[in-house]
């Protein structure tokens, strides 16, 4: 089976967002030209995620002016009740075929506190199962017409249910994953380490009567024909960003993960090359490339939500950096050796980017697995 290939669908965009000079303001068309990239470039779909803007509503504006892609929609379990959600499903579906998929987030403390909900994540793992449990029922349901005079429901068109795609990182999180999800996703990082989650997930899985589906991952990617022009190219992220403001937006993280505690001025990071960062930045300096490289063509970098990974764990800024021929066999490894079958890729801006993954790279990730 060819690898899944996922582009992201986001209103975070720009040529570095993470900068106010690089971000570009909301714009729908933009957005829609977007999503008609993805689905014109050959992705397998485009996960929808979390952002100011509701993420459902998002996909729902713009699948008409596609043909083929999927659209992972992000959904904070117990936000919307569940009844409600599975009729915008049942909705989505009669307007655009079957092509709706759910990332299933269970929500951080600061976004679903947003809304009024205090969970300790004990009763969110069980809201979680829960509800996507209750969802599944009334999407297999159907939704019937409550006017007498006319009686027709909408049908689901999904066997078994809408897909769940998440994650869970913690031991806690990886066995609520077997639980629930039909594919398990994580973010890139070196391949022992994804072997290690990939199995713990599988086992918890097991444990639960259960298989996934796809292992899948989140990624973002320079890639051009040739490894020295890519790698050129995914260092402008860093030079472009400067050394000031990298530390500054280092610092703001670092204060948030420790409650204060600590700054970038007396950070210590859980590991040698981590640490090399971190001390090239506090002399406003910024890493040498090579200093970047985690593992082949594994990249550490920063992305439209997250900085520069100082923390070892739970980053989505990782990139997959070089030729096509060089990034394909990094998959094709991830694939045989950890089992990895579905990939989300992002890189800046959206539009652009996803144009150079579909036309050198999509064509060689569909000859894995085949």
């Amino acid at each position: 089976m060819a690898i899944k290939a996922l582009w992201y669908l986001s209103t975070a965009d720009g040529q570095y967002p993470w900068m106010s000079e690089g971000f570009y303001p909301v714009d729908f068309q933009r957005y829609k030209k977007l999503a008609q990239t993805i689905d014109q470039g050959g992705f397998y779909g485009a996960l929808v995620a979390t952002w100011p803007n509701d993420p459902l509503t998002s996909a729902s504006s713009v699948a008409g002016s596609t043909e083929n892609m999927k659209f992972l929609v992000a959904e904070y379990a117990g936000l919307t009740p569940a009844k409600l959600l599975a009729e915008q499903a049942l909705t989505f579906e009669k307007f655009h075929g079957s092509r709706l998929l759910f990332n299933h987030i269970n929500g951080t403390p600061q976004r679903i506190g947003t809304y009024g909900v205090d969970l300790t994540p004990e009763t969110r793992y069980a809201l979680g199962q829960s509800y996507w449990e209750e969802f599944q029922t009334h999407y297999n349901k159907g939704n019937k017409s409550l006017f007498p005079n006319t009686d027709f429901t909408i049908e689901p068109t999904t066997p078994n249910g809408i897909p769940l795609w998440g994650t869970g990182d913690s031991a806690a999180g990886i066995q609520h994953a077997g639980q629930v999800v039909n594919v398990y996703l994580l973010m890139i990082r070196e391949l022992h380490r994804v072997k290690d989650q990939f199995s713990r997930a599988v086992a918890a899985a097991k444990d639960n009567g259960r298989t996934f589906s796809d292992l899948g991952a989140l990624t973002s990617v320079t890639v051009r024909t040739s490894q020295a022009e890519a790698e050129k190219q995914f260092y402008q992220i860093f030079e472009k960003t400067g050394a000031e403001l990298l530390k500054q937006k280092l610092d703001v993280s670092i204060k948030r993960k420790t409650g204060g505690e600590q700054s970038i001025h007396d950070f210590k990071a859980p590991d040698a090359q981590r640490q090399e960062w971190v001390d090239y930045i506090r002399k406003g300096q910024l890493p040498p490339l090579e200093s970047l490289r985690l593992e082949d063509n594994l990249f550490a970098g920063m992305s439209a939500w997250s900085s520069l990974d100082i923390f070892g764990f739970a980053s989505s800024a990782a990139y997959l950096v070089g030729s096509p021929e060089n990034i394909a066999a990094q998959v094709e490894t991830y694939h045989k050796e950890a089992g990895l079958s579905a990939l989300i890729m992002s890189g800046w801006p959206l539009i652009e980017e996803a144009e150079y993954t579909a036309k050198l790279l999509l064509p060689l990730l569909k000859d894995i697995g085949e």
